[in-house]
């Protein structure tokens, strides 16, 4: 799918558009080899007697095939349809038509309309429509959309946005019939949706607060069991009551419907009533999926259902202003899956994930503000800092106004821009407007890119028990001005008790406060909940930090304090003591009441490769951190873990194995942890009990022993994986498990090994979850070989980003990222991961998104 190059977008020279597009007629007819789209615009000027033309965007493998203005035949000789734009004279209001053909069976790159396996669905978002139809494809052109969909009655289910109002069979051709679906809310074309095939559904009904019935519909192809669609219909009712009770957000058509297509290049999309979604996030129950899958589908079914008040009754008026809908509803998810399950286990599964993948995009080459000035590729800002940090901003705010302040803001937001294409501007101004204050300063957040560095230093005054914070904020690299940074903050005494709790608003570049009535030998725990998303620098001991980890009543700062002890311990250098130290402390929170296992499972896990290396320049302990060296060091310290606390590890590995089938979540994310620690320390027995439990009915429980043994190289790994593969090679979402193991395998899934993986009978390279499970498991997840000291790894990635290019650009622009964040490694790893990138420069005709990343990378 071509698409020409426009240049350099930026949010300065936006303009509002001249024109309206008051309602949208769109026939969609299907034949084997090609779709006719007719798409008829009633077109009203802003300014009548503006005479600018007004563009219709269109890819360059659409067919031009008729304009009609009132009707009249326009020809062709006046457009230039290969220029990606054609444009229409009109003086005053118009009827304009155009007739185009496209094919959907060719198109790889999963935009606009596109065949997955005997089934046909849309991605429009971000500038798919256009390769649709010819249109102004812009978010801030809204409009009233009727949508017939015409295909052959081997096609039975044919979907569009709205509420279905006509079908039947058409009456001049034989064996096809229609359905006609109308969307009586405005929305841009990014949101229009349209599936067509031989489906089976799943259907179910929610009933509103005002007492409206809603049918749900969750259509899934032939052969997949109803039951795999249980726990994301049950996850859809839960996050309709939650927006009632929580937000007071009511749906408002008739029917809403999910469609698994697994062929999709994210994970789900909110189109207006027609969510479509990666098969990946439907079909799952207990025994394909991990509860960690579990909760993952939860959470994507109530984000995009969210998006319904948040991203589609408001719209964001430019894509510069995507992290007003993606952050906001991020924001929202995650605080429903707290109220859902483990508040405290939810924020930090969210702080470890924006570390693990925010926190280098904010020092990499493609650092970019939540709300950037410019782009060359627009799919290029679907990035974890408009999403995850977007969150995190949302989450400031809430924070500096209180909940209900926050809640305030939300209703007058809606109520200014119900209906209509919004901005970041818009959202603070309905915050602050909603509570009488000036947050000027706070929009700073949208502005500025790059992670803060909050740094506190303290006084502790034994005469007067006072304790002075010193707060210093910067941000590397930027002549950025002082953000509001709020720090939720609390002292742990010595007995354990939590007191001086407050929350302190950073405004200043330095700032200070002064405690009083502090009780000698109270450590500070600082951040709580993770108030910001900042780097924090303190001057706490590793004593103090394990006073946290042994007594904070705030679960982020145990599981913090855990983090900062096991980064320390891994890129130190003399690290016995503090391993034995560690070892204690995580014992003892193995045998601490009061936390519930998941609070323990969470604690027990290590930092990821990324946020070691970044903790390693932090600590000062390597200038340039050797990404091997920390992956191996990882190891060592996670063995000696192990083996430290061996005794309470077999213990309690034993009670779980007796009690297997009748495990609740949290109790199996324990035990897969304990199992991970136990095999790699080689406790007596460890192996064979992961074999066993590899086996285990619950996929939670198998993964957990093949990922413990796929941390080695022997002939019960071999046995485990052979096993899973067998069991599960009839189900594509399973397999795709099986394929990130291996190619994450650190001892044997080299290069050649993962392209042997390729081979697989199971693996599909136009299908985007395939590509990733073993591409990006391979950069992602297996250190030794991505960053092999001859380079090798580097170029396996860069060749087959060439390949899948062609096919699908924005799959090569994720698999990509790795390979751009090589500014912080040594001469050597940085020259071969430039020559990489390099390559893959040198070809010709790269795709826009590829082309700005690597561009942003080797300036």
């Amino acid at each position: 799918m071509a698409v020409l190059c426009r240049g350099t977008v930026k949010r300065s020279e936006y303009q509002p558009p001249h024109f309206t597009i008051d309602d949208v007629h769109l026939t969609i007819a299907l034949f084997d080899d090609r779709a006719v789209v007719t798409s008829v615009m009633t077109i009203s000027r802003l300014e009548p007697f503006n005479n600018q033309p007004i563009p219709l965007y269109g890819g360059t493998e659409i067919t031009l095939d008729t304009v009609l203005i009132d009707g009249v035949d326009q020809g062709l000789s006046n457009y230039n349809p290969s220029s990606g734009v054609i444009n229409i004279d009109i003086t005053a209001g118009a009827v304009v038509t155009t007739v185009a053909t496209i094919n959907p069976n060719t198109n790889t790159s999963l935009e606009g309309l596109y065949r997955s396996g005997d089934m046909y669905c849309t991605q429009c978002e971000p500038e798919g429509f256009r390769h649709i139809t010819w249109y102004p494809d812009r978010p801030d052109v809204m409009s009233i959309f009727t949508t017939r969909i015409e295909a052959p009655i081997t096609m039975p289910i044919l979907l569009s946005n709205g509420n279905l109002i006509k079908q039947g069979m058409l009456e001049l051709e034989e064996a096809r019939h229609f359905a006609e679906w109308h969307d009586p809310f405005k929305k841009p074309c990014y949101l229009f949706a349209m599936v067509a095939g031989d489906l089976d559904h799943v259907a179910d009904h929610y009933i509103t607060k005002d007492g409206r019935k809603i049918d749900l519909r969750i259509y899934i192809e032939h052969g997949n069991p109803h039951a795999v669609t249980t726990h994301a219909m049950e996850s859809l009712k839960r996050a309709m009551k939650w927006d009632e009770d929580t937000y007071g957000f009511s749906y408002d058509l008739d029917i809403f419907m999910i469609v698994a297509v697994s062929h999709f290049n994210m994970g789900a999309m909110e189109n207006k009533g027609l969510n479509i979604f990666n098969s990946k996030f439907i079909l799952a129950d207990l025994e394909t999926a991990s509860d960690i899958d579990l909760e993952r589908v939860e959470g994507i079914v109530a984000h995009e259902y969210f998006h319904n008040w948040t991203g589609n009754r408001i719209t964001c008026r430019d894509w510069f202003q995507l992290t007003l809908k993606e952050g906001l509803t991020v924001f929202r998810d995650q605080e429903f899956t707290a109220d859902t399950h483990s508040r405290g286990v939810k924020r930090t599964d969210d702080v470890a994930l924006l570390r693990a993948v925010q926190f280098p995009e904010d020092r990499g080459p493609t650092a970019h503000p939540i709300r950037p000035e410019e782009y060359l590729e627009v799919n290029n800002f679907y990035t974890p800092t408009v999403y995850e940090k977007g969150a995190e901003v949302i989450r400031m705010i809430e924070t500096v106004l209180g909940h209900d302040g926050f809640m305030k803001g939300m209703r007058l937001y809606v109520e200014r821009h119900d209906g209509t294409a919004a901005t970041c501007d818009d959202f603070i101004a309905a915050m602050a407007d909603a509570n009488g204050v000036d947050l000027s300063q706070f929009a700073r957040w949208y502005a500025q890119a790059g992670t803060p560095i909050l740094t506190i230093s303290r006084h502790y005054s034994s005469d007067n028990k006072t304790l002075t914070l010193n707060f210093k904020q910067k941000l590397e690299g930027l002549a950025a001005e002082p953000l509001v940074i709020p720090v939720r903050l609390g002292l742990v005494a010595s007995n354990g008790d939590t007191v001086n709790e407050t929350t302190v608003i950073i405004t200043d570049a330095e700032q200070s406060l002064t405690l009083i009535d502090v009780p000698l030998g109270a450590v500070p725990s600082y951040l709580r909940g993770f108030s910001a998303p900042v780097i924090l620098e303190t001057d706490l001991t590793s004593q103090e930090k394990l006073h946290l980890l042994g007594a904070d009543s705030d679960p982020f700062g145990r599981w913090d304090a855990a983090q900062s002890l096991m980064i320390a311990a891994i890129t130190a250098d003399k690290n016995a003591n503090l391993i034995k130290e560690l070892a204690a402390g995580l014992t003892k929170t193995l045998n601490d009441t009061r936390l519930d296992n998941a609070e323990k499972a969470q604690i027990l896990r290590l930092p990821s490769q990324s946020i070691l290396e970044a903790g390693a320049i932090l600590e000062a302990s390597m200038k340039f951190p050797d990404p091997n060296l920390l992956w191996q060091r990882r190891r060592d310290v996670m063995a000696a873990l192990g083996r430290a606390m061996a005794s309470t590890i077999n213990d309690m590995l034993g009670r779980f194995d007796q009690t297997s089938n009748s495990l609740d979540a949290a109790d199996r994310a324990l035990y897969s942890r304990l199992i991970g620690l136990a095999v790699i320390a080689e406790l007596e027995g460890a192996e064979a009990h992961a074999l066993t439990l590899s086996r285990h009915q619950n996929m939670t429980l198998s993964e957990a022993g093949i990922s413990a043994l796929n941390q080695l190289d022997g002939a019960l790994r071999a046995e485990a994986l052979q096993e899973f593969a067998q069991r599960w090679e009839k189900n594509p979402l399973v397999m795709e498990k099986w394929f990130m193991v291996e190619a994450s395998a650190p001892m044997i899934a080299t290069p050649a090994y993962c392209d042997a993986l390729m081979q697989h009978p199971a693996f599909d390279a136009n299908n985007p979850n395939k590509l990733r499970s073993v591409l990006s498991a391979f950069a992602s997840l297996n250190t030794p070989n991505f960053h092999a000291d001859d380079g090798s790894g580097y170029m396996y990635i860069a060749e087959h980003i060439v390949k899948i290019d062609g096919r699908n650009p924005q799959v090569a622009a994720r698999i990509v990222l790795p390979l751009t964040r090589f500014g912080h490694y040594a001469d050597n790893r940085r020259g071969m991961m430039k020559a990489a990138l390099n390559h893959i420069n040198a070809k010709d005709n790269l795709s826009a998104d590829l082309r700005e990343i690597i561009g942003k990378a080797l300036r």
